[in-house]
């Protein structure tokens, strides 16, 4: 499916009207209409990718022609996040914001995993679907990887009503192992900080069945950095004098708009993030930049998939203007052609796209994006 196009963008409104009786009810007790809430880093280091994900979000509601369901909605931008980066109490009265407003009937947020633990327990306890174009962390799906359960510290309710378009951390680790396979290593060392994220990683690494196995201590062929920290001035301490024939980095290593990452140079970095030159859509970029006069960044596909995504059940629900009727409509998304690709949303709200940005490491340059993705086994 290819975004029309779309040369004039339509304007987020800032400004929140006030709550009024019946979810989708116009504020004049006129026509119904419904609002869209958009969370996103306005400031601080993450602000190009804020901004590309509601231009994303923005676009993709103008080639919808201004609503869903012969119903006018309208997409309102908050910012989550400070001059020094994201903000968690910020994220947290977005989503009341949104959750007060009776005419809401979705939620695009957060782009960071750690900002949607504090408005994803918000909008889950009143029923809003939430959708987010960048927060990976398997525990905001499920109780633990490769659970079924619904973790009840971010969706207490215990009703799911999260989902996302970006893959999951455990997703991004089956696409390492892949390449891993690929490059015809026999073993990879495995570094990282024994937290959620290496965790995730790591058990998404090992579910592929042919992949090299993972060592945690003494040389290897491979190097798996599963870390958080981004600009490591090189290779992992502890590899001894024998120099891997393969070293792959996680996406939390890539920072800034361009992507950068302080990994060695020829280091593979394997992103939940397609480039823009990886989407399915060829177009999508040229018509980004006709819009807005610039390149798409990496987070710019998934703003505009999100809320594309949000309309399509807004306008497949059996009631467009009832929050669960969308909800519901929304975890039925099956086989769903995107700029992002085919992708369906499973039980647990996790996209089944199986194709994760490819990224390599250059010296004292942007990353490269590599021609083809990397392929979730």
């Amino acid at each position: 499916m290819r975004p029309r196009h779309a040369l004039v963008p339509v304007l987020a409104m800032l400004a929140v009207v006030p709550a009024v009786a019946g979810c989708g009810s116009g504020g004049d007790g006129g026509d119904p209409s419904l609002t869209v809430y958009l969370s996103a880093p306005l400031r601080g280091p993450s602000a190009a990718d804020g901004r590309d994900v509601a231009d994303g979000a923005r676009m993709a509601l103008d080639d919808a022609g201004g609503g869903a369901a012969d119903t006018p909605v309208r997409l309102v931008v908050l910012g989550d996040a400070g001059a020094d980066g994201a903000d968690a109490a910020l994220a947290g009265a977005n989503a009341r914001t949104a959750t007060e407003d009776s005419t809401a009937i979705a939620y695009v947020g957060e782009l960071d995993s750690g900002t949607t633990r504090t408005s994803l327990p918000i909008t889950n306890e009143a029923g809003l679907l939430q959708v987010s174009a960048g927060a990976s962390a398997s525990d905001l799906t499920r109780a633990a990887p490769g659970s079924d359960q619904i973790p009840d510290e971010v969706q207490p309710s215990e009703v799911r009503t999260f989902a996302r378009v970006i893959p999951s951390d455990v997703a991004q680790g089956a696409a390492a192992a892949g390449a891993a396979a690929d490059a015809g290593v026999r073993d990879v060392r495995l570094f990282g900080d024994g937290g959620r994220y290496e965790q995730s990683l790591e058990y998404g690494y090992e579910s592929v069945s042919d992949a090299p196995p993972l060592v945690t201590s003494g040389p290897a062929e491979g190097v798996y950095d599963a870390g958080t920290k981004s600009g490591a001035a090189a290779l992992p301490s502890g590899l001894g004098s024998r120099m891997p024939r393969l070293l792959i980095g996680a996406d939390a290593q890539i920072v800034g708009s361009p992507p950068e990452a302080g990994l060695q140079p020829g280091a593979l970095l394997a992103s939940g993030t397609l480039a823009p030159a990886q989407l399915a859509d060829p177009d999508f970029a040229a018509l980004f930049d006709d819009a807005y006069d610039r390149e798409p960044g990496r987070f710019a596909a998934y703003g505009y998939e999100a809320m594309a995504s949000v309309l399509d059940a807004i306008e497949r629900a059996d009631d467009p203007l009832d929050r669960k009727s969308v909800i519901d409509a929304y975890f039925a998304t099956g086989d769903r052609d995107s700029v992002l690709g085919v992708y369906s949303i499973d039980e647990a709200g996790d996209t089944t796209l199986d194709r994760v940005g490819a990224y390599l490491a250059r010296d004292d340059a942007p990353l490269r994006a590599l021609r083809e993705p990397l392929t979730v086994p």
